[in-house]
């Protein structure tokens, strides 16, 4: 039984091994073309250096599709081994579907512990080496290279307001190398200059206002005053300097926890973060259920015939299952459902559901 149960994992593993391989040529294809029409790195942009890139964010992006690999793979493996009539001897020898199917199950959960606990990590690192060599590349021909730069608009109808820094502590709230520039909207709805707080730094506090320390405030008529601290009201929220901070790319799966606890304590939202972790920490069962989805289907391939109408069918409800998983989650990051809900919910139901479907069809 042991060398049956090697058999059938190394068959499943290899069988999802060609997916991987197939998917990840694909996206890479994709990205590559798509880099080449719209990434502007100038003399920089060699077949070479774009290839390079797309090698770099195509992790990130497989990881996406990592469910559809493993049903394609498993589809795949258990249609090979139902064409040569496998599956048939195995049940002939008095086999249940659960026997041979615990090896591939076994293996599509593996997959899915070392994706979170050592793909993910690299992936992550990989895509954030991909995002800095993007932004190294197109700084090199821009006026001014400083990465650190942070630019803010906010205002009403009658005012608007330009917000420069030199760098941010985004956790802190705290913007350094300040220039607040005012402009009044006039009557014929243009933007006057009013006047400018240079300030050493800004602080943006609960209460919704800048608080700014050591002002110089230069006017239209050019007349200067230094002000210790200045209070200004904003419009602006934490998730706001974060976003513009461009610093809201989930870490890697181990350093998510601390990511977490740091943005509650700065006061940012922490539901996309804990979904991402939720996500990953689900990854295994959601792969068990894309087994489970391709095995239901491999069961009546057995039992009735029509291979392609039946593998339809298992892709099919694979991206449904997918676009149901997106809507759950999207309103768990928006709030309206718990966040560990959103994602376990999904994987669990497929699961119990493919069970119960399994178990019908083989014991009737």
């Amino acid at each position: 039984m042991r060398t049956v149960n090697r058999y059938i994992a190394l068959k499943a593993f290899k069988s999802i091994l060609i997916a991987l391989v197939v998917i990840t040529s694909v996206i890479m294809l994709v990205d590559f073309v798509e880099a080449t029409r719209n990434l502007d790195l100038g003399e920089a942009a060699s077949p070479l250096k774009i290839l390079y890139l797309t090698s770099l964010k195509t992790p990130y992006l497989v990881e996406q599709t990592i469910p559809f690999v493993i049903l394609f793979g498993v589809m795949g493996a258990l249609y090979s081994l139902n064409k040569r009539s496998e599956l048939i001897v195995l049940r002939a020898a008095g086999l249940s579907a659960w026997r041979f199917l615990i090896p591939v199950l076994i293996v599509s959960g593996l997959i899915g512990v070392i994706w979170t606990t050592l793909l993910n990590p690299l992936a992550a690192n990989a895509f954030a080496s991909y995002k800095t060599s993007i932004s190294s590349n197109l700084a090199q021909g821009a006026e001014n290279p400083e990465s650190n730069d942070v630019w803010l608009r906010e205002g009403t109808p009658h005012e608007q307001i330009v917000i420069y820094a030199k760098s941010a502590n985004i956790y802190e709230k705290t913007l350094y190398g300040v220039e607040f520039n005012l402009f009044e909207t006039t009557s014929d709805d243009l933007l006057k200059f009013s006047r400018r707080y240079d300030a050493e730094k800004a602080v943006l506090l609960n209460t919704q206002y800048w608080q700014l320390t050591n002002v110089t405030e230069n006017n239209s008529n050019g007349e200067t005053e230094y002000q210790t601290a200045l209070s200004w009201p904003s419009q602006l929220t934490p998730q706001d300097l974060e976003k513009i901070s461009g610093n809201s790319e989930a870490p890697p799966f181990w350093k998510l926890p601390a990511k977490i606890k740091q943005l509650d304590a700065a006061g940012f939202s922490t539901a996309e973060t804990r979904l991402t972790f939720h996500k990953l920490l689900a990854l295994p069962l959601t792969l068990i259920a894309m087994t489970i989805i391709a095995a239901g289907v491999s069961m009546h391939l057995a039992r009735e015939g029509g291979a392609f109408r039946l593998m339809l069918t298992g892709v099919t409800i694979g991206f449904a299952v997918f676009f149901m998983e997106n809507i759950v989650k999207a309103f768990g990051e928006s709030g309206a459902i718990n966040v560990a809900f959103a994602v376990w919910v999904i994987p669990i139901l497929v699961t119990i559901i493919g069970i119960s479907y399994l178990s019908k069809i083989e014991d009737g």
